[in-house]
């Protein structure tokens, strides 16, 4: 019985020294850090930053069309976006400023692979008795000339002139802080 109140004291002596010596070596102070030198930050290259993206559309398109007397009334649903290569950006120093001319744009346009993104609400042919499906081949042409059309008014809606606008004010945003003290003026030849 004394025996084993003793081995009782002597595992519980045990287990606070090991947390004695646990908590000095975690406590205890660790070698002092280096002291770091703060330089500011210098524009060597902006090219690496690659792309901006400054617009994504979303839209549902009416689809009218006819190929001899058959006609195709449906909605499509496209997307795209309005970004610029920034790989292609010039840049010089006039002074201290930065100035940075933006590169066209580029404007990607797709289906939307969602479903129910294509619906055909009706079809129908002049003739009487006449069929009035399309081949897949014909749907796809059709598809495309929509995507042209819609490009197209992308540009008459002015979707890419506020692309262009946002783009401009978004790399002076971006490249301020790597100027330290600079200016940055963010010039659009289009």
């Amino acid at each position: 019985m004394k025996t084993a109140k003793t081995l009782k004291w002597f595992t519980l002596l045990i287990a606070v020294v090991a947390v004695i010596v646990g908590v000095v070596w975690f406590v205890r102070p660790s070698e002092p850090l280096p002291v770091a030198k703060i330089e500011p930050a210098r524009i060597i290259d902006v090219r690496p930053m690659v792309k901006l993206c400054s617009v994504e559309i979303y839209e549902d398109v009416p689809v009218k069309a006819k190929i001899g007397s058959r006609h195709l009334f449906a909605r499509e649903t496209l997307t795209g976006t309005i970004s610029f290569d920034l790989e292609k950006i010039d840049q010089r120093w006039e002074g201290d400023t930065l100035v940075v001319t933006l590169p066209p744009e580029i404007v990607e346009i797709y289906e939307s692979t969602e479903p129910g993104s294509y619906k055909v609400i009706d079809r129908w042919n002049d003739k009487l008795l006449a069929g009035s499906n399309f081949t897949t081949a014909e749907e796809n042409e059709i598809k495309r000339q929509v995507v042209e059309s819609w490009r197209d008014s992308i540009y008459s809606r002015g979707y890419v002139k506020r692309a262009r606008e946002e783009a401009v004010n978004n790399l002076e945003a971006m490249l301020r802080p790597f100027v330290a003290g600079k200016e940055v003026r963010v010039e659009d030849n289009s």
